[in-house]
């Protein structure tokens, strides 16, 4: 009998906190969800608004997406304009007060870092899908995604006060996860052959700006822009000449423009995600940045053979 009362005690404990209580999150991207779930466990539900196969660049303001976002207690962004066609959309048709800009319902995860990249002058959409702010894949470097979690972190803590203890912990368990990997990561590209990177798009600068692997150049001819034969051209006279070893063709676009670039180049062309779960085996955040590191290996393994 006492062990029964126990256990139906344990239960009303308990259950405030990793039931009825939790908070209700939406972020942009899955690998926001995927942060957040580390900071938050099981004190948090996570929904993302893009699946991770999608490029978060365009979006449709779908119904059903204004429906979750209705619930949610916070919503975190990446910022930097990557949402700005199609969230402003979706937090107004949530009719939900808590995550309007300015709220403590909203969080843009861009305002913890410093970003690259940025054209704040340029107003000129001739020069292709141009983000005046800042480039906004900073979520590739492992060490500004550790400042981001820090923020999502203490964001969730002024929501769920009582439980400030579990979001302190599980960032410090974040942290330190990413702070041991980045070594590991680090001294295996030292490692390979590889120094000089192509990529599709500029998804990956921080990524290879992190681990001090040079961007050769993009196959697009501008953002957003598909490549033409005089900019592919350009690129393989480019790889020849300063002996660029590696293409990392996101996993967004087409393959078929950095194939006809190794053709008639010594590079290796890797697809790679940029998203959780935009590949099958980026299933968190950390086997996302592991996937981008293998990737780098891979391309090393292949050109020494």
């Amino acid at each position: 009998m006492k062990l029964l009362f126990l256990y139906l005690s344990l239960i009303l404990f308990v259950s405030p906190v990793y039931g009825a209580n939790k908070l209700n999150v939406i972020t942009t991207t899955t690998t926001l969800k995927s942060i957040v779930e580390s900071i938050g466990g099981p004190l948090v539900s996570v929904n993302s608004i893009t699946k991770g196969p999608q490029d978060p660049h365009f979006i449709e303001a779908k119904p059903s997406y204004m429906v979750k976002a209705r619930k949610a207690n916070l919503l975190v962004a990446v910022g930097l304009e990557l949402e700005v066609g199609w969230l402003p959309h979706i937090i107004r048709g949530s009719r939900n007060p808590k995550i309007v800009k300015g709220k403590a319902g909203y969080l843009d995860a861009s305002s913890f870092i410093t970003a690259i990249d940025s054209f704040p002058l340029l107003s000129d959409r001739s020069q292709g899908h141009i983000h005046r702010l800042g480039n906004p894949h900073f979520l590739l470097d492992p060490l500004k995604t550790i400042k981001v979690a820090k923020g999502i972190s203490e964001r969730l803590i002024s929501l769920d006060n009582k439980n400030r203890f579990i979001y302190e912990s599980n960032f410090k368990k974040f942290e330190q996860q990413i702070l041991d990997l980045h070594q590991n990561w680090t001294t295996r590209i030292k490692k390979t052959s590889v120094e000089k990177v192509m990529t599709y798009h500029k998804t990956l600068n921080y990524f290879l700006k992190r681990y001090n692997l040079e961007h050769a150049g993009s196959i697009e001819a501008k953002p957003g822009i598909p490549p033409t034969a005089k900019h592919l051209i350009s690129l393989v006279k480019k790889a020849n000449q300063d002996k660029v070893t590696c293409i990392l063709n996101e996993s967004f676009f087409e393959t078929n423009a950095g194939k006809r670039i190794q053709k008639s180049a010594p590079l290796h062309l890797e697809v790679v995600p940029t998203e959780v779960y935009s590949t099958p085996k980026a299933t968190s955040y950390i086997n996302l940045i592991e996937q981008l590191v293998l990737s780098v290996e891979n391309c090393s393994k292949q050109l020494d053979k």
